[in-house]
């Protein structure tokens, strides 16, 4: 087989390819708010955690912690 061939025989061959497409995307309101939620969670964990004592330290990295959780995982998912 000559190199003619080969590409005569894959030129041969035609391919249906869909367009692509995008999503709408999310709602702009729906955005802001989950932005703003999850925003004053963490900042206000960070500010508990900076309180200095032992219980106010677990709460403020259980807030830290879930802000976290919640907007790189559950909110994907929410929002796809």
């Amino acid at each position: 087989m000559s190199t003619e061939q080969a590409i005569v025989a894959k030129g041969d061959h035609v391919e249906t390819v869909e367009p692509a497409t995008t999503s709408e995307g999310n709602s702009t309101v729906l955005s802001i708010v989950l932005f703003a939620l999850l925003f004053v969670l963490f900042a206000g964990g960070l500010y508990v955690l900076s309180l200095f004592t032992p219980v106010t330290f677990i709460v403020g990295l259980a807030m830290v912690l879930l802000s976290l959780y919640l907007t790189f995982d559950t909110v994907p998912r929410f929002l796809v």
